[in-house]
């Protein structure tokens, strides 16, 4: 079981602060609902145990919260197969419109003879990107490897 962040006082005066240990504690709670391997729930609970000091100011605790957050679900990801919902398609996304549509776009472009058609490529990219991504996130869902988190 991995512990839950200790509540701080400037949680009400900052919302970017509010924001973010709102969502390190969803990625607790999402963490907590799956059946986590002890070392690797030893291994976060090592990473939020230097956030729950009340002597961090809170610009530092939210970039620690950011950071921390994203090294906990890299550790996931990477240990685990656990992702976020909507990882893939985003992940896919990007790689559609990089690796498909700026290439398409350049063969039109050089077909046509006009690079005004350079730009056709980019919704062919995102199409394919966010199919591709979709379909893995549905798979990912149905084995049940996505984190109830977004």
């Amino acid at each position: 079981m991995i512990p839950k962040l200790q509540q701080r006082e400037d949680l009400t005066q900052n919302d970017k602060l509010a924001e973010e240990f709102g969502r390190m504690q969803q990625l607790i709670d999402a963490l907590n609902s799956k059946a986590i391997p002890e070392g690797i729930a030893a291994t976060i609970a090592q990473q939020i145990e230097p956030l729950n000091s009340p002597d961090i100011p809170a610009p530092l605790y939210a970039a620690r919260l950011k950071k921390t957050r994203s090294f906990i679900l890299k550790l996931v990801e990477k240990q685990l197969k656990l992702v976020p919902q909507k990882h893939y398609q985003k992940l896919w996304l990007a790689l559609g419109i990089s690796a498909l549509g700026i290439p398409f776009g350049v063969v039109f472009s050089v077909a046509l003879k006009n690079f005004a058609f350079i730009g056709l490529g980019l919704p062919i990219g995102i199409g394919v990107g966010i199919a591709v991504g979709t379909q893995l996130d549905e798979q990912a869902k149905a084995e049940g490897r996505q984190l109830d988190l977004e």
